[in-house]
């Protein structure tokens, strides 16, 4: 059959279903496109016709575009060509994992294709019918999900709040699930609270992805506790640079994810051509190199909050910086100001934030340099009320 295929009336109907629902967003200021990036450097590129400067990006420590690391890596086969499970389970894959558990002091660590796939079906695997979980009222979208797929039903605990010690039937659990850095607010739970919990037999459930590689020397804020969390998952598409995740954990946990979590049973091996780039990048990660980035973004961290007024959080140190300003327009609007001024900070509208709750999520680099942290700051200063400002 050849010539063009005609669109069916079902399909039509959908569009103009579609249509009709993203007139609604806009008219909300609820759309979202992609922003087309071209010719990127590092923190620089060209977003619609202007060079700018990225003040959005999750690379913290700015290893997402080490382009001299294709000579280091060699070469590799494209595809594990199956589930790890069937014929795709590499010696490659098996040194990273080994590599990842012994740096952040685990028994054992699974490779995952991302950290959404991880925290979509790593709960079902390890939850029980008469667990009780207690899940931060600001979880990442992909672990709300995994709780539904694990069919639980969560008690909402307050933001970065420890729950309250619960009356367990026999042979049950408690579980909180949290982040150790929240991605929209830059806060995170009391290592006391994450502590105190552990100790009195709880679980731990820990997304670490705005954490790893910015705290304990890398191992994250898990790094700084006493006692292990039940499961640690860690992204790589931030700090480190790279894509896929890891979740780490005792030999039975991780021996049980392999046969019984669906995001790892039921898809491809990682593939292996990104293998070498993640142990490069965990070696500059966990060095001299590593620590030299990390004093650098913390040294940003406070150039940027001492420019705006704001003052320091205490011990608990962030790159994450959110404006609430409230209304989606607002958000939008201060965004694109700040775009024809040469810098992109995207506007974070609802369902990513609570309603009434759109703001700029301003993330700071150890990359970026000084002279463009200061005229930030004054950027935002000339376009905001000085009550927006405070975080």
């Amino acid at each position: 059959m050849t010539g063009h295929q005609s669109s069916a009336a079902g399909n039509q109907s959908l569009d103009a279903a579609l249509r009709a629902a993203s007139e609604r967003a806009r008219a909300q200021g609820l759309e979202r496109r992609c922003p087309s990036i071209e010719a990127r450097d590092g923190l620089r590129y060209t977003l619609d016709g202007r060079r700018v400067v990225s003040f959005c990006s999750n690379d913290y420590l700015g290893l997402a575009d080490l382009g001299e690391l294709g000579a280091l890596t060699g070469p590799a086969p494209s595809g594990a060509a199956a589930s790890r499970l069937v014929c795709g389970d590499l010696a490659s894959h098996r040194q990273v994992e080994e590599q990842f558990a012994q740096f952040v002091g685990s028994e054992d660590a699974v490779l995952f294709p991302s950290g959404f796939q991880a925290n979509v079906t790593v709960p079902s695997a390890l939850i029980g019918a008469h667990d009780r979980i207690s899940s931060d009222a600001l979880n990442h979208a992909s672990i709300i999900d995994g709780l539904r797929l694990a069919k639980v039903r969560p008690e909402i605990s307050a933001h970065g709040q420890r729950p309250a010690k619960a009356v367990l039937a026999e042979g049950a659990r408690q579980w909180w699930i949290c982040e150790s850095v929240f991605s929209m607010d830059g806060d995170g739970p009391a290592l006391a609270d994450l502590e105190g919990h552990l100790a009195e037999g709880g679980c731990l459930y820990l997304d670490e992805a705005h954490a790893l590689g910015l705290y304990a020397g890398g191992r994250g804020r898990a790094g700084e506790l006493l006692r292990k969390p039940t499961v640690l998952v860690a992204p790589l598409g931030k700090a480190l640079g790279c894509a896929g995740a890891f979740v780490a954990g005792s030999r039975p946990v991780c021996a049980w994810l392999r046969g019984h979590a669906r995001g790892f049973v039921f898809t491809t091996g990682v593939s292996p051509v990104l293998l070498p780039r993640i142990e490069v990048a965990l070696d500059l990660l966990a060095g001299p190199e590593g620590e030299s980035r990390r004093a650098a973004l913390w040294r940003n961290v406070e150039t940027f909050r001492r420019s705006l007024g704001i003052e320091s959080r205490g011990s608990f140190r962030s790159p994450i910086h959110p404006i609430v300003v409230g209304g989606n327009a607002r958000a939008l609007d201060l965004s694109a100001a700040l775009l024809e001024r040469g810098w992109h900070v995207q506007a974070i509208r609802p369902p990513t934030v609570p309603e009434g709750a759109a703001r700029l999520r301003i993330t700071i680099s150890a990359m970026h340099e000084r002279e463009s942290i200061e005229a930030l700051a004054g950027a935002l200063t000339s376009l905001m009320n000085p009550g927006e400002l405070r975080p």
